[in-house]
């Protein structure tokens, strides 16, 4: 099983931290705007594009300001499966970010995008937690998003 981690220093506290990575309005300002979640154990987050459900993602783990991992429960898709982990740490007033997606079947083309698009992400989340502005430009997503429907239908 591959795994694709990242991690972020983040000059803000565990609580902004972790609200950007278990509630919708943190979320929404770095990944995907459009999303219902909610920080509770055994709840289905729910991602939107569009107006249609994207992704899928069961919440497996979670500990308060420091840790939130989810099962990817996608119908089908590359991701289902797949397990994405956010551990927190605060040292000296920074924050330590350790993302993880791991679980993935081998290191293929599209698992390489995908940790672009992880680190793109994460560094609008560190913006988001740094600045408390949202750092999606819905222009620039969309354009990804052609871009993936173009290389992939």
């Amino acid at each position: 099983m591959e795994t694709i981690a990242h991690q972020v220093w983040i000059n803000a506290g565990k609580e902004k931290v972790y609200d950007a990575v278990t509630a919708s309005d943190g979320i929404s300002k770095w990944w995907i705007e459009d999303c219902t979640v909610k920080p509770e154990i055994g709840f289905l987050n729910i991602f939107r594009m569009g107006g249609h459900v994207h992704d899928k993602m069961l919440i497996v783990d979670l500990k308060q300001n420091a840790y939130v991992e989810w099962e990817c429960v996608n119908d089908n898709g590359i991701w289902t499966g797949t397990h994405l982990s956010f551990e927190i740490i605060e040292k000296q007033g920074v924050c330590i970010l350790n993302f993880k997606h791991s679980k993935w079947e081998s290191q293929t083309e599209f698992f390489t995008v995908c940790n672009f698009h992880w680190a793109r992400h994460l560094l609008m989340l560190k913006a988001a937690c740094e600045t408390g502005n949202g750092q999606l430009i819905k222009a620039e997503e969309a354009k990804w998003g052609e871009l993936y429907q173009k290389l992939n239908t």
